[in-house]
C-alpha cells in the first residue's frame, strides 16, 4: 500500500517539475499610428503554459529582422514606409519557448507640415486624398518649385468649402487667395465643374503679385471643348494680361503672360484636356505649355500687369466676366516663372497627384 502511494506521489512530483511549455492562443497585436516618426506598440498576445512566462520581441521589415528593434515599442523610420512591418513575440518558461507573429502594418510617410495645414483647414478626411496632398507637397519641394508658387488649388474633398482653399496659404481670407465662386458651379471629387456663367475669383492680382517678366499660371482641364472659352484669365482693356483659352479642332488658340494676346491666328491645340500653363520666359518671350512640354513660343513685348483679379473658369476682362469655360477643372496654380526643367517636373508632380486620385487625363 505504501509502495503504491509513493509511486503516485513520485509521478505527480515529476509532472509538476516538467511543466507545460508556452502555447499562443491569441496573436500579438501592433497598435498605434502607422506613420513615419510615430511609435507603435506590440502586445504579448495571450499564452497558456506553466508560469512564469517571459517575453522577447523582434520587429521585422518584410520578414527580416530590424537591427536592434527588440523592445515592445518601435519608432517607425523612413525605411519602413510602404513596407510590411510585423512583430514576433517569443514566450519562454522553464519548459520551453514558442513564437507568434503579430498583424501586419504598412506605414505611410510622415505628413509635411504644409500639407497638414491644408488637410486641417479643408477638413480632408479621406486617407487617399490626404496621402495625395502630402505627396504633392513633398514632390514640389523636392523639385524646388514650391517656393515659386503663390496659389495652388488642388480641388480635393468634393465641396465648395474644401475646394476654395489655397494649398500654399490655407486661410479663409481674400489675402490668402482663397476662391470665391459665382454662377453655375458644382463640386465633386473630380474637382470643379463650371456651367453657364460659372467662375471662381482667385483674388490674385497680377499687378500686385507679378512683374512684366516674372509670372506663370495654369489649370488642369478634364474636358475637351472646341468652343471659345478661357481656362483662366485677367486682361485689361488692351487685352494684355495673364490668360489661356485653348480651342481644339476649330478656331484659334490664345495665351498671354503680361503681354497682349499671342498667337490668335493659329490653332495648335487638338485636345483641351491636361495641364495648360502660360509662362513669361523674359521681357519679350512668352511660352505656352501643355502637360509640361512647351507647345508654343511668342515673341512679344511685355506690358504692365493688369489690375484685375485672375478668374478660373472664365476671363476677367477689365472687370467684365467673359468666355466661360463649361467644363471640369481639377487643379490650378499661379506663381513665378518656371524654367523648362521646372515646368516638366511640375507637371510630373501634378499628374502623379491626379493619378493618385484616379482623375488623370
Amino acid at each position: 500500500m505504501n509502495g503504491y502511494g509513493n509511486s503516485v506521489f513520485l509521478r505527480t512530483a515529476w509532472e509538476v517539475s516538467s511543466g507545460v511549455p508556452p502555447v499562443n492562443t491569441v496573436a500579438p497585436a501592433i497598435t498605434g499610428t502607422a506613420q513615419e516618426g510615430e511609435t507603435v506598440t506590440c502586445s504579448t498576445g495571450t499564452w497558456t503554459g506553466t508560469p512564469t512566462i517571459t517575453f522577447a520581441y523582434q520587429w521585422k521589415r518584410n520578414g527580416s529582422n530590424i537591427g536592434s528593434a527588440t523592445n515592445s515599442t518601435y519608432v517607425l523610420v523612413t525605411a519602413d514606409v510602404s513596407q510590411s512591418i510585423t512583430c514576433q513575440v517569443t514566450a519562454t518558461n522553464g519548459s520551453g519557448s514558442a513564437s507568434a507573429t503579430s498583424n501586419t502594418i504598412t506605414p505611410i510617410a510622415a505628413v509635411d507640415p504644409d500639407a497638414q495645414a491644408f488637410i486641417t483647414a479643408a477638413a480632408i478626411t479621406d486617407p487617399t486624398q490626404q496621402a495625395a496632398i502630402n505627396t504633392l507637397v513633398v514632390d514640389l519641394k523636392g523639385y524646388s518649385v514650391w517656393t515659386k508658387m503663390e496659389a495652388l488649388y488642388p480641388m480635393v474633398g468634393g465641396t465648395a468649402s474644401q475646394h476654395k482653399f489655397n494649398l500654399k496659404n490655407p486661410l479663409n481670407t481674400d489675402a490668402a487667395f482663397r476662391l470665391v465662386f459665382f454662377g453655375g458651379v458644382t463640386h465633386s471629387s473630380n474637382g470643379i465643374t463650371f456651367a453657364t456663367n460659372g467662375y471662381a475669383d482667385t483674388k490674385w492680382l497680377p499687378s500686385a503679385n507679378s512683374t512684366t517678366s516674372n509670372v506663370s499660371g495654369g489649370a488642369y482641364s478634364r474636358t475637351n471643348l472646341t468652343a471659345d472659352y478661357a481656362l483662366f484669365g485677367s486682361l485689361d482693356l488692351s487685352f494684355s494680361g495673364v490668360c489661356v483659352f485653348p480651342k481644339a479642332s476649330v478656331g484659334n488658340t490664345y495665351f498671354s503672360a503680361n503681354n497682349n494676346l499671342s498667337d490668335g491666328n493659329a490653332n495648335f491645340v487638338t485636345d483641351t484636356r491636361g495641364l495648360f500653363h502660360v509662362n513669361k520666359d523674359s521681357l519679350t518671350v512668352t511660352r505656352l505649355f501643355r502637360n509640361g512640354s512647351s507647345i508654343r513660343t511668342a515673341t512679344v513685348s511685355s506690358t504692365t500687369p493688369p489690375f484685375y483679379a485672375v478668374y478660373l473658369g472664365a476671363r476677367n476682362y477689365a472687370g467684365t466676366t467673359q468666355t466661360y469655360f463649361n467644363g471640369n477643372l481639377a487643379f490650378a496654380f499661379l506663381g513665378d516663372t518656371l524654367t523648362l526643367t521646372e515646368a516638366a517636373n511640375f507637371y510630373t508632380a501634378v499628374q502623379a497627384f491626379q493619378t493618385a486620385l484616379s482623375r488623370q487625363v
